[in-house]
């Protein structure tokens, strides 16, 4: 079997944007990261996506 030398190493992305992401928020007060999780869920270019998501699990929990 031939190994794939790939050019996008999506693993080591994550890892990196989670290390970003602890060094911003790693001295942050609760109420701070909540804020900065505000923050970034608005500027997010997912955010019409998540907040469909959150709708839809919102109304299926209702149901029950």
């Amino acid at each position: 079997m031939e190994t794939i030398k790939k050019d996008f190493d999506c693993v080591k992305m994550k890892n990196d944007i989670q290390a970003k992401i602890y060094a911003d928020t790693k001295d942050m007060s609760f109420e701070e990261y909540k804020a900065y999780l505000a923050l970034r869920l608005k500027k997010s270019p997912f955010r019409d996506r998540i907040t469909r998501q959150k709708a839809r699990h919102f109304s299926a929990a209702q149901a029950w």
